[in-house]
């Protein structure tokens, strides 16, 4: 088992807090990174936060996605991401959890030994695979098909089974109907059965769900605007000189990062044919409205949930330039290097010129040694930036990299 994972659930049993591995508790010990999905008794989310704090994990927004609750940890060691998904209550429904079914208590109570976790009991396992996959993906995933098919063959005589079946399931289907479906690997009739599966579970409690797809519908829409203005997950802006390895480095994050990633271009000097303003000044303000479109494109990414790495940023304007410059183009200099509020984090990556020129082979060796020491400059007036060897190598740049967001994202939510 991945130490991250051996830390949570041996302080889990340590501290007696009771709680159930929901899906895939057969295969925990070879999980190396992703999602994991627990049901945890709601008398104990203190303490079950505390030992996820003690490992490592930090807390995701989650308003609107009740009884779900979304924690997450980076073990720099390994190079590796977990998320937690911790419910208290299971409810099924898409886009929002509002078929309640009171199965927790039981489940929980009903667990059992599975390795190093506690799972699941069988008959449990097969009620709750169901439903999530009917209700909640509209679909069955391969593994979880076999699973279901091992597990249903294995209560195919449950009194238990037939229990669950009665009472969750669609009017007029019992537990020797859904078996023989779920034997034959009739995936689409088992489908065919989500309208009447939710009508049972909606009869139960019918403006409790109204409710509650109201309150979480309204409380992600929110949450939508109070994370414009706040975003939770970082921002990033990869700096360096040419053959330093910015997009490659940024290629590397977007393929391991457990947020979803978005990339925005913050250059100033991109190349391109220059057209003459007919007026003084409306070049400069076309380049400011564009930065600022950049920046607000990039934000409501953020405010999406998503990492955002900005490919260089304005503080091209603070490097030296090849001529002195006049004091109106030291003003705009300036204004375009402040246009825009800060990244969260700002990465330069260094290497000796001989290295970025065996790299990409482009403007000599002196001229890339002349941007390098400019960017080095920039520390002088900016210390927040913090400097990356990018001599060790992309895959070793790259997890240093992964780890100062990863410390990011933990001061900015905590």
């Amino acid at each position: 088992m991945h130490p991250v994972l051996r830390q949570v659930f041996g302080a889990l049993d340590d501290e007696h807090i009771l709680y159930c591995v929901l899906r895939d508790a057969d295969r925990i010990d070879g999980v190396t990174e992703g999602e994991i999905d627990l049901l945890i008794a709601p008398e104990q989310r203190r303490e079950f936060e505390t030992v996820l704090a003690h490992a490592g994990f930090v807390s995701l927004p989650s308003r609107g996605h009740a009884p779900h609750r979304f924690y997450v940890g980076y073990h720099a060691d390994t190079d590796t991401w977990f998320k937690i998904d911790a419910v208290d209550e299971l409810a099924y429904g898409r886009p929002v959890k509002a078929l309640r079914t009171g199965l927790a208590g039981d489940c929980l109570a009903r667990r059992v030994r599975m390795g190093a976790v506690w799972a699941l009991a069988p008959e449990d396992e097969v009620i709750t695979l169901l439903l999530h996959e009917v209700l909640d993906k509209g679909r069955f995933d391969p593994a979880r098909a076999g699973r279901l098919q091992a597990l249903a063959a294995d209560v195919r005589h449950s009194p238990l089974m037939r229990e669950l079946i009665a009472a969750y399931w669609a009017p007029g289907m019992d537990w020797d109907a859904v078996y023989a479906r779920v034997a034959e690997e009739e995936w689409s009739a088992l489908l065919e059965q989500a309208p009447a599966v939710a009508d049972r579970l909606r009869a139960r409690d019918p403006w409790g769900v109204r409710r509650r797809r109201v309150l979480n519908r309204a409380l992600r829409w929110l949450d939508r605007w109070a994370r414009l203005l706040r975003p939770s997950v970082p921002s990033i802006a990869v700096l360096g000189p040419d053959g330093a390895g910015k997009s490659t480095v940024a290629d590397g994050i977007q393929d391991a990062s457990l947020f979803p990633v978005r990339r925005v271009y913050m250059g100033l000097y991109q190349k391109r044919q220059k057209r003459a303003a007919p007026v003084p000044g409306i070049g400069f303000a076309r380049l400011l409205l564009t930065q600022w479109g950049r920046y607000l494109s990039a934000r409501y990414h953020q405010a999406a949930g998503r990492l955002v790495i900005f490919d260089r940023y304005a503080y091209d304007a603070l490097l030296p330039a090849p001529r002195p410059l006049s004091l109106p183009r030291r003003i705009r200099r300036w204004l375009l290097a402040h246009t825009c509020p800060p990244p969260d984090l700002v990465v330069l990556l260094d290497a000796p010129a001989e290295v970025l020129y065996a790299r990409k082979g482009e403007h000599g060796v002196e001229a890339l040694d002349r941007q390098r020491q400019s960017y080095l400059a920039l520390q002088q007036r900016m210390p927040q930036i913090v400097v990356v060897d990018a001599t060790q190598g992309i895959e070793s740049t790259r997890r240093c990299v992964s780890s100062l967001i990863w410390q990011t994202y933990v001061r900015r939510s905590r």
